[in-house]
Formats: C-alpha cells, structure tokens, sequence
C-alpha cells in the first residue's frame, strides 16, 4: 500500500512532465513554422508594396516627362504658327499695298484728255519740310521734256485738280511750286457764274486758298460748294482745270470784292503722283 502511494503522485508528476514536454514541442514547432513563414509575409506585402510604390513613382515621372515633351512640342507648333500668320500679315499688307498702288496708278492712266496737251507723269521724291519756303521735288527733268513754268495737276478720288507749276527744272529733278503756297496766284473763275478773280495761296498745307477780286455782287448767287476753275486768262494754266470748292466767303475791308475761302480739290498731303502738262511751243 505504501508504494502504492508513493508511485501515485509520481505517475502525476512525470504525467504533468510529459504534457509540458508535449506542449512546449507543440509551441517550438508552431512558432519554427510562423518564423520560416515570416520572410513569405515579408515578401508578399511588404516588398510587393514597395515594388507597387516604385511603379506607380516611375510611371508618374514617366507620363510627367512625356506630358512635358508634349508641351514642348506644342509650343515650337504654336511659335511656328505664329511665324507663318506674321508672314502671312506681312504679305497680305504688301498686297493691299500693291493693289492700292495699281488702283492709283489706274485711275491716273484713266486721267481725262486735256485738248492739244501731253502729260508728263512724274513721282515726288521729297517735299520742303519748310512752310515759308514751300516746295515738291519731282523725278523728271529736261531730259524728260520738262520745261519752267508747266503746270502740274494730278488725279485724285475721281476728280482732277489744280496742284502748282515748275519753277526749277534739272537734268532729272525738277521743283514744283504747290498752289497753297503765298508765292502761287492763277487766274481763276467761279465755274457757275463765270466770274473771274485771282487765286492765291497763304502759305499753310492744311488752310484754303483765297480767291480774290470776285464782284461784291456775286455775293446773293454764291453758294458753299460752287466749284472754281483756272480761266486761262493768265496764259499759263489751261482753263476749266478744277481749283477747289468755295468753303466761305467775306466781304474785303478796303476794296468792294469779296474775299472767297477755296477748298482745293487735290489733298496734296496724300498725292504720290502728278502730270506735268505741255502744251507745245508755245508753253
């Protein structure tokens, strides 16, 4: 009976020995497998994180130097587009300029036919700066067959107008004396009542023209617009080339005419060409 009680408790302890011993095989072999999965783990999440982050980083960079060399692409399009619409604005400049050019030339080669007059066509090549000494420089000389004293019209938006005379002729220049200058007079007429007077220039590009010695009487028939003509009177401007246009009109202070203010006809600010006239041998 003794050692039937002494074996007892140690059946229970070597039985609690070997569940221990069991157990802690158990947890060795459990945790041996969870460590030798731990670098799998590792590899399937951690690293195929990363790796998905690189991508994901590379592919940005990527598309961003892609978008930016699709930029720059579009900005040397867009600089040449540029450059061909300023070339294409510089020649459709050019082609006004041309047609305008050949509208003018046009309309001087459709100028009306003065009877037994050859027209000279000239080009002013410089102007006098200078209002008190007033002048336009032609391209045609002697050798053209210009001579002192021509008259000089030109054509301008239909209409043909009275521009000056020469007074200075060269081998190939020749100097032209515009009628707005002080020095100008001709012998004019009002073109619907024919009275006659006298025209003179004073001195200033953008001011009228004076008509001088027309009857007080003309006063109650004259009418703003009534158009004035050479006369011919003079011997050197032919008659009936058209002045200008009546603008206003006054009675003169210390003589019994009127003072009549003429609007030329030509804007001289704007011609480029001009016709010397030569009447013949006797010019």
């Amino acid at each position: 009976m003794k050692n039937s009680r002494v074996h007892g408790p140690t059946r229970i302890v070597h039985r609690k020995a070997a569940i221990c011993l069991i157990l802690s095989l158990t947890i060795l072999f459990v945790s041996t497998k969870t460590m030798a999965r731990i670098p799998d783990i590792f590899q399937g999440y951690i690293i195929g994180g990363i790796q998905r982050g690189y991508a994901a980083v590379s592919s940005f960079f990527s598309r961003s130097i892609g978008a930016v060399s699709q930029l720059r692409s579009l900005q040397r399009d867009y600089e040449a587009l540029l450059d061909k619409m300023q070339d294409y604005e510089l020649r459709e400049r050019d082609f006004l300029a041309l047609k305008e050019e050949n509208q003018r030339l046009k309309e001087l080669l459709d100028l009306p036919n003065l009877p037994d007059t050859k027209k000279i066509a000239a080009r002013i090549i410089a102007r006098d700066p200078s209002n008190i000494y007033s002048s336009l420089v032609i391209d045609k000389g002697y050798v053209d067959g210009i001579k002192k004293y021509m008259p000089v019209i030109a054509y301008q938006d239909g209409v043909e107008g009275l521009v000056g005379k020469i007074i200075e002729v060269n081998a190939s220049t020749s100097v032209l004396h515009p009628l707005y200058d002080q020095r100008f007079f001709a012998a004019a007429r009002l073109a619907k009542t024919r009275a006659e007077g006298m025209i003179n220039g004073q001195g200033f590009r953008d001011s009228p023209l004076n008509l001088l010695y027309i009857p007080k009487s003309e006063m109650e028939q004259l009418k703003q617009g009534d158009i004035v003509v050479t006369s011919g009177l003079d011997q050197v401007f032919p008659s009936e080339i058209m002045i200008g246009r009546v603008e206003s009109f006054r009675l003169n202070e210390s003589s019994s005419s009127l003072v009549i203010d003429v609007w030329p006809s030509i804007d001289l600010s704007r011609i480029e060409y001009v016709f010397a006239l030569d009447r013949g041998p006797n010019e």
